[in-house]
């Protein structure tokens, strides 16, 4: 039986908010660390009991922040560039990039409006609390603020690498770790080129129309746990 070749394609934004939840829920692991976990992860996707090999793994992120803002509580003047999640985010990238099948492919980030939000969301930092009066804004910390920029350009990036992974016959399985509609055409596409479509959707119900142009709804989020609670590779 001829082996069934993988390619996976990574949506970082929305990846890396539902991992790092269930991995990292104290923000405290080290970015080598994390990202192999992200990278076995992944590879989870790979049934090589039943001959399957990878292809690749494409990951689609932004670059950190650079610029300077003021910061909507303190009022005081934040430079991205040299802020903590900036630098973890960047180490955390290279360390991806080590790990073995990655390919990178960066959009850009807009902070058009400058929108600020939480970083993490629990009983305290919610907005729909907040807006309803629920929340006394004394208990907010200023350290889960952050802007909260757009992407742009990534999913066009991610919808024409499907399209050219699937036409030059390079990988017959698509895996696509995401919550995004968006990506309906490629589905499609995909499956009109013999391959078959799987979405990881981080446990996410899936609706309209990328429901029905999928073949299968696989994840492994239920099995993650802390990495603190985890013996050390």
């Amino acid at each position: 039986m001829a082996k069934r070749t993988v390619a996976i394609f990574v949506d970082a934004g929305f990846f890396s908010r539902k991992f790092t939840k269930l991995a990292d829920p104290s923000m405290s692991e080290a970015p080598d660390r994390l990202a192999k976990a992200m990278w076995h992860y992944w590879i989870k996707h790979v049934d090589r009991k039943n001959g399957e090999e990878l292809y690749r793994i494409y990951y689609y992120d932004c670059p950190p922040l650079s610029h300077k803002a003021h910061h909507p509580i303190t009022n005081q003047l934040i430079d991205f560039s040299k802020s903590d999640i900036t630098r973890y985010n960047s180490a955390l990238h290279e360390a991806l990039l080590r790990q073995p099948y990655v390919a990178s492919r960066m959009g850009k980030l807009s902070t058009t409006g400058n929108e600020w939000g939480f970083i993490r969301k629990d009983k305290i930092h919610n907005f729909n609390k907040l807006i309803r009066g629920e929340i006394n804004t004394s208990q907010i910390d200023p350290n889960n603020v952050s802007i909260r920029p757009i992407q742009k350009g990534v999913d066009m990036k991610l919808g024409i690498d499907i399209a050219s992974v699937v036409l030059k016959k390079l990988a017959d399985k698509i895996v696509l770790i995401s919550g995004d509609s968006d990506f309906v055409p490629a589905a499609k596409l995909a499956r009109i080129e013999g391959a078959h479509f799987i979405l990881d959707s981080m446990g996410l119900k899936v609706n309209g129309d990328l429901a029905e142009h999928i073949d299968g709804l696989k994840t492994f989020a239920h099995r993650v746990s802390p990495l603190g609670t985890q013996e050390s590779d």
